[in-house]
């Protein structure tokens, strides 16, 4: 297992230092033509226009307020449109360039700005043309802040591309959330906040030589051979891509582990190649199945999928039931429900689905009562009855098994039970086997009857994937079909 972290963390480091390397080659280069055009627009330079200044600089400021992580999700169309997926490596590139944009031309206009004017003056007075004066004046002399700007844009970068990860960007990021955060391994978690560490302290170092020994169209030319290794590398992984292959979503973690037994399972059966895609977040593996950037996912109930459906609309359909992972209340400090004192912290998820799955199964303990016509979907405003006055906190799937210490009830689900090192059957409350949260193979309508997933069907049916799953998760998985 160690090993296949290491060539994990090699992939990932390169996958992290092609992502910042692109994004900040089209990020300053955009950012340094909408620098100088705000530079030169605005008073009292060679080209003013107060119209166009403001107008720039009021679409560079509206970006530059926007967290990244909101615009990573929302430009989700416009990324689809330009690199045709909303995962994976190349897709995170756009909001990387778009956040690159922005920042450095500000970088770029306060560096032009500390030019003195005496030299502007200078070049009018010799006849320069306003394109000299930009290339022979301007540039060279802030050359210096431009290279700190850079350095302090790529690194800014650095951490946006650990972002990424946690919509399937790839990189350092999402192998630290994907088997660090989620799979509670400080191992990976310490390992790539030193590569990140390296990156950083290497892209600050070169910028402080590049500035001392003035050699920045060095530092330029030398960027050239970097870039063809980054479209080789990108020429050679579209050319050998395996055929009749299909993408599949599911959550990072044991599910990883079970898939890696399916995809073997359908290589060996059917010649099928299962390409995992793991995610780390609710959201989007329906809306990656919808706009077709994988073709089917497995990581969710038909609770979950219709609160989806109803909010989403999406175009996709369950095929087939996989298994039941019972969802349980987990506790430090209290050994039986009874011991539950008035005022008690309950921990449950904040997901739709799971938020009603853990309030239905304390309203089942008589612990609450929800009101009458409330479904699946309940929430905590939906409690009538609360005898005990119990204080509700909804967190993160993954956070949860991290405050047992500090919560009296934990509500936990399948995904986090192993990494956490918890089993079913430590539960203080255990769904029964009535549930109805049984996991589903999601697809496309009109990918509902191909018979690659069919193939799928039979291989998450198959005996070897049964056996895995009952041991990942130590029996406290269900065959639902």
């Amino acid at each position: 297992m160690q090993s296949i972290l290491n060539l994990a963390l090699l992939q990932a480091t390169w996958e992290t230092i092609y992502m910042v390397f692109v994004s900040s080659a089209l990020g300053i280069l955009g950012g340094s033509l909408l620098g100088i055009l705000l530079f030169v627009t605005q008073e009292p330079q060679f080209s003013k226009n107060k119209l166009v200044h403001q107008s720039v600089g009021t679409v560079v400021n509206l970006v530059r307020s926007i967290p990244f992580i909101i615009l990573l999700i929302s430009i989700v169309p416009l990324t689809r449109l330009i690199v045709g997926t909303s995962i994976g490596t190349n897709a995170a590139i756009v909001p990387l360039v778009l956040a690159a944009i922005p920042f450095y031309a500000r970088i770029c206009e306060a560096a032009l700005s500390s030019v003195p004017k005496g030299l502007i003056e200078v070049g009018h007075a010799m006849g320069a043309s306003q394109r000299q004066i930009i290339t022979k004046i301007l540039l060279p002399e802030s050359s210096a802040a431009l290279v700190k700007g850079a350095a302090l844009t790529i690194i800014g970068l650095v951490g946006y591309s650990a972002m990424a990860g946690a919509i399937g960007g790839g990189g350092l990021g999402e192998l630290a959330i994907n088997y660090g955060y989620q799979r509670f391994d400080a191992w990976v978690m310490v390992s790539t906040v030193v590569v990140l560490l390296i990156i950083v302290q290497g892209v600050q170092s070169l910028a402080d030589i590049v500035i001392k020994k003035r050699k920045v169209k060095l530092a330029l030319w030398l960027c050239i051979p970097f870039a063809l290794i980054c479209i080789l590398s990108q020429m050679g992984s579209y050319f050998m891509a395996p055929k009749n292959v299909l993408r599949v979503g599911v959550m990072s973690g044991s599910s990883e582990i079970i898939m890696a037994v399916a995809a073997t399972e359908a290589k060996e059966k059917y010649g099928l190649t299962l390409k995992i895609v793991p995610f780390s977040d609710y959201m989007q593996p329906n809306m990656a199945v919808d706009n077709g950037d994988i073709d089917a996912n497995i990581f969710q109930h038909k609770p979950f999928l219709e609160e989806q459906l109803q909010a989403k609309h999406y175009d996709i359909v369950d095929i087939a039931k996989t298994f039941v992972y019972p969802f349980g209340f987990y506790s430090q400090k209290i050994k039986n429900i009874s011991e539950l004192k008035p005022g008690a912290i309950i921990a449950i998820p904040n997901d739709p689905s799971n938020e009603g799955r853990a309030l239905m199964l304390l309203q089942n303990a008589h612990l609450i009562r929800l009101a009458p016509n409330v479904t699946l979907l309940a929430t905590v405003r939906d409690i009538v009855n609360n005898p005990k006055h119990l204080k509700f906190t909804l967190l993160d799937g993954a956070q949860l098994p991290r405050v047992l210490k500090d919560a009296d009830l934990v509500g936990i689900n399948n995904d986090f039970l192993v990494p956490a090192g918890l089993s079913t059957q430590s539960a203080i409350l255990l769904e029964g086997g009535d549930s109805p949260y049984a996991n589903l193979i999601v697809v496309r309508k009109d990918n509902a009857n191909n018979l690659n997933m069919k193939e799928l069907i039979a291989v998450m049916h198959s005996k070897a994937v049964v056996d895995a799953t009952e041991k990942e998760f130590d029996g406290g998985a269900v065959p639902a079909w």
